[in-house]
């Protein structure tokens, strides 16, 4: 299902492994820091509003991930460079709710979902949870390019 890509750019329908990850699947360390989230890993994303992203899991029985798109800012500290985007209502609609951080449902291997990520240079899938892990034995974080950035730029 998967390609491997080396430049970490994202171009036509390619579904590209963008981190894979050998042994038993875990989340994610909860520091955001440059040694837990390489940048030199991260996904350019620049052009594209959203990207669809998915796992292929090896082993277990029925286990499952929930990602969540970290954005990098080259010009903050560390520990601050990387950050999450809140997703709300769109502009001119009245929110139901207060906005919320970009998580994926759990993903089974083989399902795709959208995310926004609004052209940012540098994104990091990173796995926030992990279910039936047991006898897992490495997980492919998959990305293809979603729906293009309109050309004025927003």
């Amino acid at each position: 299902m998967a390609s491997t890509r080396t430049d970490r750019s994202l171009t036509g329908a390619v579904i590209a492994v963008a981190r894979n990850v050998t042994g038993e699947i875990a989340a994610d360390p909860a520091a955001l820091t440059d040694v837990n989230y390489p940048p030199d890993q991260a996904l350019n994303c620049a052009g594209f509003e959203t990207i669809w992203v998915g796992v292929e899991i090896d082993g277990g029985s029925s286990p499952t991930a929930t990602l969540e798109p970290l954005f990098y800012d080259p010009g903050a500290a560390d520990g601050a460079r990387w950050g999450r985007l809140l997703v709300g209502a769109a502009p001119g609609l009245t929110p139901l709710a207060a906005p919320v951080v970009q998580v994926t449902p759990a993903l089974p291997s083989g399902q795709l979902v959208e995310l926004r990520v609004d052209g940012w240079p540098k994104v990091f899938l990173r796995r926030t949870a992990v279910a039936n892990a047991t006898g897992t034995t490495g997980m492919r974080i998959l990305a293809r390019v979603g729906r293009p950035r309109p050309a004025s730029g927003r």
